[in-house]
């Protein structure tokens, strides 16, 4: 298993109040493999991400990548060899300041390789994220959104990554361009043995890339699966409501705040009973296929 996610907590106080922004997150990432997770804005995607990557350390639980436990500060360093993240504005992933080939040189620079050397690796992986025109001496601002973004793709295979965390990484991006940059994704996860946490708000584009898929709400997964079982049948109510939204655009769902305890979906939950103000137990839907209701 490449990355396994045991009971993550992570509560931040403001204004005396605990904001329990994720609050029991399970979750397994193969190798090689394409997870999706999705939910509405501040459900705790982007928080999940940024403890994956150490930016903050777990109120309670912990993360190993391949066994070794990178919630633990001790080993940061397994971190920074293994797992980046893509963020979602290209522009703000690259010093304006400097020329693209020195922040991609900085990415090598435990490598310790002549700039001679790094301009020719840099010009063959430029082929490899699809493009085609030297770029390495421009600044960030002289180029597109979708060229940042594929630098930024660039960057993380220079470092070894092996597991990149995809934070609404087209969100910025037309059409066009969106797609394109998600058939690089599946082309650079087979070519290099990749594995991806993709977060996104677009539950097509979740359905167009991934092979599995978790539903976040409220700091908790409520359901998760294989994508196919999740697209094809759902079985959380809250599942059924987003893929029923238009255009499984979940930006456009009234967010409403929940009560305190139970089922963090039942204040909208159309098939509400009274012992949902309790936890929901935890329902088996197939292989792999799970979600907490007591429908």
């Amino acid at each position: 298993m490449m990355l396994q996610i045991r009971g993550v907590k992570k509560y931040f106080l403001k204004r005396k109040k605990t904001i329990k922004a994720l609050d029991g997150i399970d979750l397994d990432i193969k190798e090689n493999h394409i997870v999706g997770l999705v939910g509405e804005s501040g459900c705790g995607k982007t928080t999940l991400a940024k403890t994956i990557l150490g930016f903050y350390l777990p109120t309670e639980g912990k993360i190993l990548f391949q066994n070794i436990e990178i919630s633990n500060p001790k080993n940061e360093e397994v971190i920074r060899n293994n797992i980046q993240i893509v963020f979602q504005n290209p522009y703000s992933s690259f010093d304006p300041y400097k020329k693209i080939f020195d922040s991609l040189y900085e990415a090598i620079s435990k490598k310790k390789m002549k700039k001679k050397e790094a301009e020719k690796l840099f010009q063959e992986h430029l082929i490899k994220v699809g493009i085609k025109e030297n770029l390495l001496f421009r600044y960030p601002h002289q180029l597109s959104g979708g060229q940042l973004q594929r630098l930024s793709i660039l960057r993380a295979i220079l470092r070894g990554s092996r597991l990149l965390v995809l934070d609404e990484p087209t969100s910025s991006l037309d059409v066009s361009t969106t797609l394109k940059i998600l058939d690089l994704l599946k082309e650079l996860k087979e070519r290099f043995s990749l594995s991806y946490l993709f977060i996104s708000h677009n539950l097509k584009l979740v359905k167009n890339i991934a092979d599995y898929v978790a539903v976040m709400l409220e700091g908790k997964i409520v359901e998760a699966g294989p994508a196919e079982s999740i697209f094809n049948n759902p079985y959380h109510p809250y599942t059924q409501m987003l893929l029923s939204a238009a255009d499984y655009r979940l930006k456009n769902i009234l967010i409403r705040e929940e009560e305190e305890g139970g089922c963090v979906f039942r204040n909208r939950c159309p098939f509400k009973k009274e012992k949902c103000r309790d936890s929901p137990p935890l329902k088996k839907a197939g292989k792999e296929h799970f979600y907490y209701c007591f429908q």
